[in-house]
């Protein structure tokens, strides 16, 4: 338009000063007057206004070629005009111009041809000059409409992924912020917003004069030098800073973990912007918070547990050690008595005495389970490992419970190999574990069951099998026949004496020896257990573990 109106100014100007009359000056001015008016003040939509602008344009050209009397360097006027109409970015002006350029020159050109063309061959042929002046012109259009469509088409392109990646910031769920060199908010999403609290959306930047109240999680202000965005406006890349936004609006505290993003310039002359990333992790921290207390709470409690179990296990070891003295003097003494070293008994006196020595062994060995079961719990349990028959260790474990054999009905085999089964253990706790697995034989076998106990040798190591037909156990209660004072419904249910300490005893010597226990039983039918003990290598250490650390395997038959 302004253009335009410079023309409206121009023409008469030139028209005097090629010799034309004021008046014919305007009458030749007058049409793009009128073009200038209406396409600058009549309401009308954006294509009619730039048609009539562009028709006004070629007028202007059209009449700057009639005032030079056709000289030829005035016809360019047209092709200027040409990259003035495309700044339209329409079809219609185009079009126009092409159809006033044919129409023009050959009307006029043909009407008065030496006030359009100054070139003899054009005056007697002007509808061949007017098509290729049109021709020109039509090139130079579809040049500039080509080059139009191009830009429009990235121009759209451009404006899609714009639109697709505001869309993408502003549905995040993170708050995201674009800084520039000195600190100012360029760009940011509602995210970025609501997650500061939503308090000064106009802040300029993320500094502590802004209002947002950055503090430290444990609730020191943050420094400026600090800022994730400000280490990243000094090149440095910063990630996972968690900082709490508190301020009137969160007067409660939220938790926000920062990361920066120095972006560089594109000459490569240091950082241009800086984009700032941070999201809530208020209820993860709060539950990292809550599980640190919690696992201090627990440590606590397995602390004071530890120390229950040191006072339990010292006290149990205490009234064992104090126990066991006075048991054994008093086993001792009824041996006299059953001897006669004081005197012959009678009758009734031997059977009370009996019953004595009876209760008083049960009592002795149930202080010695409790005394080893406080060495296994404070993994003081360990062995002496010396080489030894283990016939021998079986004849003295036979021993040891023939008492309980007698006014039984028990058919009981001993199987032992005629030539030694020689191997490095420690007898006492061997004699021990055996002691304790043809105890419970003799116990949850009926009258006219059978017990047998056999040994066997071999290169590998040797096997020791204790096998009853007595009460059996459950498969249901086989995952504990191990665990400490456990004893089975059988066993309730039939007021069969013990304390349940027997086989985890048993277990611990076993895995002292490094060697491995199976348990085969069946309700009604009996118990079968193998011991495997290998042979240790030349100069190996055995075992000195705790109860947990051995292997067990149950079988129901």
């Amino acid at each position: 338009m302004v253009l335009l109106w410079g023309h409206v100014v121009a023409i008469p100007i030139y028209a005097v000063y090629k010799g034309n009359s004021l008046g014919h000056a305007w009458v030749e001015t007058a049409p793009v007057l009128m073009a200038a008016l209406l396409a600058g003040y009549v309401r009308m939509s954006r294509a009619l206004q730039a048609s009539i602008a562009a028709g006004g344009l070629m007028i202007c050209s059209g009449v700057m070629v009639h005032l030079s009397e056709g000289l030829i360097e005035a016809h360019f006027h047209f092709f200027v005009m040409i990259p003035v109409i495309a700044l339209y970015e329409a079809w219609a002006p185009f079009t126009l111009g092409v159809v006033y350029v044919l129409v023009h020159h050959g009307v006029m050109g043909t009407a008065a041809p030496r006030e359009v063309y100054n070139h003899p061959a054009a005056w007697e042929r002007p509808w061949l000059f007017a098509a290729v002046h049109a021709g020109f012109f039509a090139c130079a259009s579809i040049a500039c409409v080509v080059n139009w469509w191009l830009h429009e088409r990235a121009r759209g392109a451009a404006l899609a992924q714009t639109q697709l990646l505001g869309t993408i910031v502003d549905s995040l769920r993170e708050g995201l912020v674009v800084l520039d060199p000195q600190g100012g908010i360029r760009l940011r999403n509602p995210a970025a917003v609501a997650l500061m609290g939503g308090a000064d959306n106009e802040a300029r930047g993320l500094g502590p004069d802004d209002g947002f109240g950055l503090f430290h999680p444990d609730g020191t202000a943050v420094a400026v030098h600090e800022l994730p965005h400000v280490q990243a406006l000094a090149g440095d890349r910063t990630s996972d800073v968690d900082l709490v936004v508190r301020n009137a609006a969160v007067p409660e505290g939220r938790v926000l973990n920062f990361s920066a993003v120095p972006l560089p310039s594109p000459d490569g002359g240091g950082t241009r912007e800086v984009v700032v990333v941070y999201r809530d992790v208020t209820e993860q921290h709060q539950t990292e918070q809550a599980l640190t207390a919690a696992l201090a709470t627990e440590q606590e409690a397995v602390e004071r547990l530890r120390e229950l179990e040191r006072v339990k296990s010292d006290f149990v070891s205490t009234v064992s050690h104090e126990l066991r003295t006075p048991l054994t003097s008093i086993i001792g003494y009824l041996e006299v008595l059953e001897d006669g070293a004081v005197g012959d008994l009678g009758k009734a006196q031997v059977t009370l005495v009996d019953r004595v020595n009876r209760n008083s062994r049960r009592l002795l060995v149930l202080v010695e389970d409790l005394l080893t079961l406080s060495q296994i719990e404070s993994s003081r349990l360990t062995i002496n490992a010396v080489p030894t028959d283990l016939r021998d260790v079986v004849s003295t474990a036979f021993d040891a419970v023939a008492w309980t054999l007698e006014n039984r009905s028990l058919e009981v085999v001993v199987d032992v190999p005629d030539d030694p089964v020689r191997q490095e253990v420690d007898p006492a706790e061997l004699e021990r574990m055996l002691v304790n697995l043809l105890t419970n034989a003799v116990k949850f076998t009926p009258d006219g069951g059978r017990i047998a106990l056999r040994l066997a040798g071999d290169d590998l190591g040797s096997t020791l099998v204790v096998t009853d037909t007595g009460l059996g156990i459950p498969d249901a209660e086989q995952g504990q026949l191990f665990t400490r004072f456990f004893r089975s419904s059988i066993a309730t249910e039939r007021a069969v004496q013990g304390t349940g300490l027997g086989l985890t005893i048993v277990q611990a010597i076993v895995a002292l020896h490094g060697g491995s226990i199976d348990v085969e039983s069946s309700t009604d039918r009996g118990t079968t257990v193998t011991v495997r003990l290998p042979r240790r290598a030349h100069g190996a250490d055995l075992a000195e573990a705790p109860v947990a650390d051995r292997e067990v395997s149950l079988a129901g038959s």
